[in-house]
């Protein structure tokens, strides 16, 4: 699927949670919308910043909305998914990790 130093469970996320046919060779531009800064990413990794970004709005309204980022998301595993979704970020390019969410 993507870079080897993913494990087992952040390939299952992956699976789960972001859209099929993403390739981390292809790059995309995200921004950070505090500082302005970019940063240019594989698909992965911008699917995966994608994510954490619209379940970080999302956890502030409750479960409702949590559920339109994506239906198997509940107030018991929230957490664990931002972070397991800021953590692929980080493995697969820790310069935009830093410019885009640290």
């Amino acid at each position: 699927m993507v870079k080897s130093k993913l494990t087992p469970a952040d390939e299952k996320f992956i699976k789960e949670f972001l859209p099929a046919g993403l390739d981390e060779n292809k790059k995309v531009i995200r921004v950070n919308s505090f500082s302005g800064e970019t940063a240019e990413l594989g698909e992965v990794s911008a699917a995966a910043h994608d994510f954490v970004k619209k379940l970080e709005c999302a956890m502030e309204y409750g479960e409702n909305a949590m559920a339109r980022v994506n239906p198997k998301i509940k107030q018991t595993n929230a957490v664990s998914l931002f972070d397991r979704a800021r953590y692929i970020v980080m493995k697969l390019d820790s310069k935009a990790y830093s410019t885009l969410l640290d």
